[in-house]
């Protein structure tokens, strides 16, 4: 059994360009990763994996956000002589998340002025997902 944890700070700016305007879109400020691992000698191994994006500036000005999450995976596997049989949970507790995040300045017919805001992919909500392997 184990456990692991990948931690990432960050503060990106882009140089020589005013205080108020010097954001890089969709720089992630904190990133992380990490789980408890499992194995037992029969074959049987079991994972809770997470994956956590903090909020981050979607436009140089830091007027607009793109919304951070976190995501947490159960894994299962067996392994029999070359095969590896999994199963994996994706986000066991159906977190609302968006995946791709972009600030687009858009405007309909009948509006005067753009709006800028968050167009975006939506994540994939909890979901079950089988493979199998073959060593070779």
């Amino acid at each position: 059994m184990w456990a692991d944890v990948d931690l990432n700070l960050s503060s990106g700016k882009y140089v020589g360009e005013p205080s108020d305007a010097n954001e890089i879109p969709l720089a992630p400020r904190i990133t992380s990763t990490g789980g408890l691992t499992a194995i037992h000698p029969t074959g049987f191994s079991v994972s809770l994996r997470y994956r956590h994006i903090g909020d981050r500036p979607a436009n140089e000005d830091n007027s607009v956000t793109a919304e951070g999450y976190t995501i947490v995976n159960l894994g299962v596997s067996y392994t029999y002589g070359l095969f590896k049989y999994f199963g994996t949970l994706e986000n066991l507790f159906d977190v609302e998340w968006n995946e791709a995040q972009f600030d687009t300045e858009s405007r309909l017919k009948d509006e005067e002025e753009p709006v800028s805001e968050i167009h975006f992919t939506p994540g994939n909500p909890l979901n079950f997902q089988v493979s199998i392997s073959y060593e070779f």
